[in-house]
């Protein structure tokens, strides 16, 4: 479970931080300052929970919630903050939970327990139901089988889902695709790139910054970059030149 927090107090993410890092079901944790940062990190990283902070400058929690749940619908927000009057306004993003400062730990911990859970069962439905992606190629409707995937890139402003095979064009953002797709089989390696971690044969170094993967029985390549190598590695078990 991937969690942001945001909040513009340095003390107050210090501490959220603590708490949720002893939360074993959380494997990443990504820090921002203000709502303008979180949609940034959210931008280029999937995020299961947001922890957001409502009277920020710049950016307030409410109107981050609004950016991040058209980016990517199935986010959980839990609005921390210390003014109970905002707790009306936060349902129009339909929060998981709100929690008054001072933090309760017990209940912050409680309520990343219960979203944990509701996460692995989705999870589960997802991979027996999502069998198949949909793309339409001229006035049909294509649906090819997950096993057949690549990956997912995005150039020129296009989305573009690769096969041994063929190309097709996507009509979705890769965040959006990221949430639909089973997150044990598809993994995102680069701001880029969406990559099926069973067809990776090799990743190869091309630079202090960056790698490139090959795949089995497959000309093309993707890049993995250097922030997501740890996050990839951690699936695989590949050679390296």
């Amino acid at each position: 479970m991937n969690v942001l927090i945001c909040d513009d107090d340095h003390y107050v993410r210090k501490m959220l931080e603590k708490v949720v890092s002893e939360n074993a079901k959380v494997t990443k944790i990504f820090m921002a300052g203000d709502g303008l940062d979180a949609v940034k990190v959210a931008g280029d990283n999937h995020i299961d929970v947001a922890l957001l902070d409502i009277d920020m400058p710049n950016l307030d929690g409410i109107e981050t919630a609004k950016i991040l749940k058209k980016a990517a619908a199935n986010i959980e927000f839990v609005f921390i903050t210390g003014y109970m009057e905002y707790a009306l306004d936060s349902f129009c993003v339909h929060p998981y939970d709100y929690i008054l400062k001072p933090i309760d730990i017990d209940r912050l911990n409680e309520v990343l327990s219960e979203i944990s859970k509701n996460l692995e069962i989705n999870k589960e439905k997802k991979t027996k139901e999502v069998e198949k992606f949909s793309v339409k190629k001229g006035q049909e409707m294509i649906l090819i089988p997950l096993d057949e995937i690549l990956f997912f890139e995005r150039a020129n402003r296009e989305i573009m889902l690769n096969t041994t095979d063929e190309t097709y064009r996507v009509n979705k953002t890769l965040m959006e695709i990221e949430n639909d797709l089973p997150s044990n089989i598809f993994l995102r390696t680069h701001k880029s790139f969406i990559v099926n971690k069973n067809k990776i044969k090799k990743i190869n170094v091309v630079g202090n910054k960056s790698f490139q993967i090959q795949f089995f029985y497959s000309n093309k390549d993707a890049v993995l970059s250097r922030h997501k190598y740890d996050d990839v590695i951690k699936y695989l078990s590949v050679n390296i030149r």
